[in-house]
């Protein structure tokens, strides 16, 4: 009488013979230790000694994945001619049955499963059996706290697991020759290899803090060559981590693939930095800015250009970009392309790179904006240079000169002086009055304890012209 076990893992595959090199090794472990109740009812209605039991691992068609005894060195309970193991199972406690290159054919990762049968052959029938799925969580958290059957003779659990994946660096990304720069806005430009495996495997992870912490890339990036940037990881927040160093790796916490490579790219604006920003508002109320001067740390290097330079709106709790359309300068034309292109930095002293905006109106009023620009060198987009916060610059509309003359003597004789009281509110500074188009000086008029500005001594003609205006000249318009 043979009563075997059978281990059938099933894979449920795809074919897509493009992905002819996407593999996976396995490693299924039998471990005899079976609960006290199943050893004893085993006891009790079968010779061990007599038992083997039998382990194989087929695909999703039923069709077995040969075990090989190259890939099993020292297990000699490897049966060729079927591709399975077979053992006495009072003999050695463990068996680790290695699987080599399994195909891993499949637009996404489906659960392997196991089930395992006890035959008793005269008559024949089924005396113990069992089933689970193997789900991808067990394979990277592999070994026996993660028992997938316990039967009659002992449990069964995946030992390890490892996709047979590398990872590609291009030259500027190769870090046997050191820390490479990833600039704002470019892509990511690391690949694993081979395509074809599910994208539970390409699973990128980064890390902010020095390697303290792992996060995984978003779902839309969990390809072969990903191509994401930055800001497609952390959005506006990115900028917090220009001049910082962001580690990547392939895998997950409980398990890494690829050989377990970690490797640091330099996070940088690749775009000159702003330094200093010279803020000359309007005098008078309506009237254009009248510049803002942007200093840089340094030159644009031959063929280099900043493209969409502009003022941008931003939330001042948050320091974000609002949806305010911004202020593109030099703007000419809608549509030109010259809008917002720089190809030259003023070097006004030694050393010293600045740019100005001058003479233009569409800030709003109250509104905080900070200096945005894009990098390009020969046409191809590589930077991102945003002012820091401390440069943002507030815009606040000058308050219009408004006046009313709210009293005015009138002369009891003929050429009497007489006395005019006067409203003025808005402007800037000190006011200057005018009569006639000569200020009054002697004496200066000023605001008094009724609140109003006082002209005394005013000889009235039939008209008299008199103008307020604040100290940078602004008038009532």
């Amino acid at each position: 009488m043979k009563k075997l076990y059978y281990l059938l893992v099933l894979i449920f595959i795809f074919s897509n013979y493009g992905y002819a090199q996407a593999t996976y090794d396995i490693v299924i472990a039998y471990e005899r230790q079976p609960t006290d109740d199943k050893n004893q009812e085993f006891q009790n209605n079968y010779s061990v000694s007599s038992e083997y039991l039998g382990f194989c691992l087929t695909d999703y068609q039923g069709n077995t994945i040969k075990i090989k005894s190259s890939d099993n060195t020292g297990n000699s309970y490897i049966n060729e001619l079927y591709g399975c193991c077979f053992k006495m199972p009072n003999s050695s406690q463990t068996v680790l049955l290695n699987y080599k290159n399994v195909s891993a054919y499949q637009p996404y990762f489906v659960d392997f499963a196991i089930a395992v049968k006890l035959f008793n052959t005269t008559p024949a029938n089924t005396v113990d059996d069992g089933g689970d799925n193997l789900e991808f969580d067990e394979f990277i958290n592999p070994g026996k706290s993660q028992l997938l059957l316990e039967t009659y003779m002992g449990n069964f659990y995946v030992q390890s697991f490892k996709p047979n994946v590398s990872i590609g660096f291009p030259a500027n990304r190769n870090p046997a020759t050191g820390t490479k720069t990833l600039c704002a806005n470019e892509q990511f430009g690391v690949f694993a290899y081979p395509e074809g495996f599910p994208p539970e495997i390409y699973n990128w992870q980064y890390s902010l803090d020095n390697k303290a912490t792992w996060r995984d890339v978003p779902d839309e990036f969990h390809k072969a060559n990903p191509n994401f940037t930055i800001f497609d990881l952390l959005g506006n927040n990115h900028l917090n981590y220009i001049g910082k160093t962001i580690y990547f790796r392939m895998g997950y916490n409980s398990m890494l693939f690829a050989g377990g490579i970690e490797f640091p790219l330099f996070y940088s604006s690749c775009a000159p930095l702003v330094g200093n920003i010279e803020y000359l508002p309007p005098f008078c109320n309506g009237d254009n800015v009248r510049s803002v001067t942007v200093t840089f740390d340094r030159d644009l290097y031959p063929n280099e250009e900043l493209h969409d330079f502009q003022l941008k709106a931003v939330n001042t709790s948050t320091n974000l970009p609002d949806s305010t359309p911004p202020i593109v300068y030099p703007f000419f034309t809608e549509g030109d392309p010259n809008n917002g292109l720089i190809k030259k930095l003023d070097e006004k002293s030694p050393g010293i790179y600045s740019y100005s905006m001058s003479d233009f109106k569409g800030l709003n009023p109250n509104a905080t904006y900070q200096i945005r620009y894009q990098a390009f060198d020969n046409n191809i987009n590589k930077g991102l240079g945003i002012s820091i916060e401390e440069l943002n610059i507030k815009y606040k509309e000058p308050e219009p000169v408004i006046f009313e003359i709210v009293e005015a003597d009138n002369p009891k004789c003929a050429n009497d002086a007489v006395e005019v009281s006067i409203d003025v509110s808005g402007g800037t500074g000190s006011y200057l009055f005018y009569v006639d188009g000569t200020e009054q000086k002697n004496p200066k008029p000023v605001k008094e304890a009724d609140g109003y500005y006082h002209i005394r001594g005013l000889i009235p003609t039939a008209v008299n012209s008199i103008k307020v205006t604040d100290e940078n000249g602004c008038i009532e318009k």
